[in-house]
């Protein structure tokens, strides 16, 4: 398909849109370079997701499957 038919489908499809929902998280996606800049976070908490990463690249921390962190999370819910 190309860009044109995919423009041409995709606005006809907004133009049927009626869930605002629906419409202000396509609007996010398509303005995703105006969200993906580090103007959100301070200095201070870049470098805190630095370290992080740092750690879990260096075998400091671990990862968790997405079974495990359900897992975790209804345990720790339990009680």
């Amino acid at each position: 398909m190309s860009t044109i038919d995919l423009q041409t489908e995709i606005m006809q499809l907004l133009r049927e849109e009626r869930n605002t929902s629906i419409l202000e998280a396509i609007r996010m996606l398509l303005r995703r370079e105006e969200a993906d800049t580090d103007e959100d976070f301070t200095a201070e908490e870049l470098a805190e997701l630095d370290a992080q990463r740092a750690d879990h690249l260096s075998g400091k921390s671990r990862s968790y499957t997405e079974e495990e962190s359900i897992r975790m999370i209804r345990e720790g819910f339990k009680g």
